[in-house]
């Protein structure tokens, strides 16, 4: 514990410092996209736009919470070696984390909506989706409910709930990624008309998906290097994950916005994709 305690700030927190700048940039473009999508899609089932809400709203509660620790560490406590200023666990990276969790809990289940209804309705794959997503999200609340018991913030670095967090959101963004991509190619022979959309919606889906699961599998991979600060690495990764789900989620349904552009040029197809603001 005086070991770590010793580390100084620069190689514990800088890689989560990099990851909050870059996840400042994501903020301001999922700022963007969430007031494109209220002012285009005003028509939108109640529930899905307050699914839409709530992970723009935990989003921005996440980002605040980063914002905060790291103006703790790096001003409040500068300098300071208390308990309070470098092993207790904090309330804003508590906070911070709580609602990375629900926030990524919350994209995977419309996720899986999704899988299911262009699946048709594959109770299986939902299903793993959804085991997935309950799998990651468990063991996130278990890793934050240890840091808490502890009250030291190394303990989100030394139980096996990180990586089992981080493997298993990486788990439920390949098998969505992997599922939308193969039913929309499967679908593109019978709209030969909307081949330029379905090319441009499933290009949208697999870059989210990858995006999300790079961050989610190099949080688990980087948990288990040897050197004494190195596990700190998974800050940076982790720090932007909030955002991109939140990013991934609205760049999918404000996608949309493609198919309703070629619809006033073309003749509609008599085979239609089932609308994503569908909600059952």
């Amino acid at each position: 514990m005086m070991a770590d305690s010793a580390v100084s700030v620069g190689p514990k927190w800088g890689p989560g410092l990099i990851g909050t700048t870059v996840g400042l940039t994501l903020y301001g473009v999922s700022i963007f996209q969430y007031l494109f999508y209220i002012s285009t899609f005003p028509n939108d089932k109640r529930l899905l736009k307050s699914v839409v809400f709530v992970v723009f709203i935990l989003d921005t509660v996440n980002t605040i919470g980063l914002l905060s620790f790291y103006y703790r560490t790096l001003v409040f406590c500068r300098w300071q070696t208390t308990y309070a200023c470098t092993l207790e666990m904090p309330w804003d990276l508590s906070t911070a984390l709580s609602t990375l969790f629900l926030a990524s809990f919350s994209v995977q289940c419309f996720y899986a909506h999704r899988v299911w209804i262009i699946s048709g309705r594959n109770i299986l794959l939902t299903g793993s989706v959804v085991v997935a997503a309950l799998v990651q999200t468990v063991f996130g609340f278990r890793l934050l409910g240890a840091a808490r018991y502890t009250d030291n913030i190394t303990t989100l670095f030394n139980t096996p709930y990180a990586p089992i967090n981080g493997m298993g959101s990486a788990i439920c963004d390949v098998i969505i990624t992997a599922s939308v991509f193969f039913y929309l190619d499967r679908l593109r022979p019978r709209l030969l008309r909307e081949d330029i959309y379905i090319r441009k919606l499933n290009l949208v889906f697999v870059q989210m998906g990858v995006i999300t699961s790079l961050c989610s599998l190099t949080m688990g991979i980087l948990y288990y290097q040897d050197q004494p600060t190195a596990q700190y690495l998974t800050a940076a990764p982790g720090f932007m994950l909030c955002k991109a789900y939140s990013n991934s989620m609205l760049a999918v349904l404000n996608a949309r916005q493609l198919g309703y552009d070629r619809q006033q040029n073309v003749q509609a197809s008599s085979f239609q994709l089932p609308p994503l603001s569908r909600i059952h």
